[in-house]
C-alpha cells in the first residue's frame, strides 16, 4: 500500500519515466540479491512479527560506500571549546576507548604497542585523536595525534613515563611488528615500575587482523516512542535508533 501510494504521489506531480509497481518489486529483489537483504523478518513466541537488521553489515556497506565514507571521521577531535559534530564531544575523546589503529606511510601502528618515532626515541600510544595545535601543526587542517608515554631503553630496561604527552603520528617511523624483528632491542625487557603502563608485546588486534587496517565505529542509542503520532498504522511503541 506504501509503494503504490508513493508511486501515485510521483505520477501526480508529474515526476518523469515513475516505474510500474511490478518493476519496483523486481529492481528491489535484485538490488538484495547483489548486496544482501539488511533485514530478518522474526515472529516471536506470541506470534507479533518484527524485523531486525544487522548493525554489522549496515557500517560495512557504509565503509564500502564512497559517498558515504567520504563524510565518516574514524577518530575523536579535540575541537577546543567549540562542538559541532559528535566526534567534538568530551565523552569520544576521553571516556570511550581509543580508536585501536593508525596508518603512517603505509604501516599500521596500535595503541599500548611500543613504537619509535622519527628522532629515535621510542613511544607508546594510548589514545589517536585529530587536533589542531600550534606548537605541533603549521597548516589550517586538523592532524592526527597520539597521546601517550615516552620510553627509554637502558640495560636495565624500558623506562616508560609516568607523564603523558603528545605527539604527532607522522613522527613514526618503526612500527612494533618492526622492532620486534630485532629480538635483541626488546630482550632488555621493563623496568619493574613500568610495567603498570605497558607490555613489550603486540596489540592482540595485529595478530587477529593479519595486516589489515582496524576501525573502532562507536554506536550510539537514542530512544524515543511514537506517542504522538495519531494514525492507527503506527500504533504506540517504543523505537531505538543506532546513530
Amino acid at each position: 500500500a506504501q509503494k503504490k501510494a508513493i508511486l501515485s504521489w510521483a505520477k501526480e506531480l508529474g515526476a518523469l519515466d515513475v516505474p510500474s509497481l511490478y518493476a519496483l518489486n523486481r529492481f528491489q529483489e535484485t538490488v538484495k540479491t547483489l548486496v544482501r537483504n539488511p533485514t530478518e523478518k522474526v515472529t516471536a513466541c506470541s506470534g507479533n512479527i518484527f524485523y531486525l537488521n544487522d548493525v554489522g553489515q549496515a557500517v560495512a556497506k557504509d565503509y564500502a560506500n564512497p559517498l558515504t565514507r567520504f563524510a565518516m571521521q574514524d577518530y575523536p577531535e579535540d575541537g577546543g571549546r567549540g562542538m559541532s559534530q559528535v566526534f567534538n564531544g568530551e565523552k569520544m575523546l576521553f571516556e570511550l576507548p581509543s580508536p585501536p589503529a593508525a596508518k603512517v606511510d603505509g604501516e599500521i601502528y596500535f595503541v599500548n604497542e611500543l613504537l619509535q618515532d622519527s628522532s629515535g626515541d621510542y613511544f607508546i600510544p594510548e589514545l589517536f585523536f585529530f587536533a589542531l595545535y600550534e606548537s605541533t601543526s603549521n597548516t589550517a587542517e586538523k592532524v592526527l595525534h597520539a597521546l601517550g608515554r615516552a620510553a627509554q631503553r637502558t640495560e636495565e630496561g624500558f623506562i616508560v613515563s609516568d607523564e603523558q604527552e603528545i605527539i604527532l603520528t607522522t613522527s613514526f617511523r618503526r612500527s612494533f611488528r618492526e622492532i620486534s624483528l630485532d629480538v635483541n632491542e626488546l630482550a632488555c625487557g621493563l623496568t619493574p615500575s613500568s610495567n603498570k603502563y605497558a607490555k613489550l608485546e603486540p596489540n592482540p588486534l595485529r595478530t587477529k587482523s593479519r595486516g589489515r587496517m582496524v576501525y573502532a565505529v562507536p554506536l550510539i542509542i537514542f530512544m524515543d516512542d511514537v506517542s504522538r503520532n495519531i494514525s492507527k498504522q503506527w500504533n504506540k511503541h517504543h523505537a531505538i535508533q543506532w546513530l
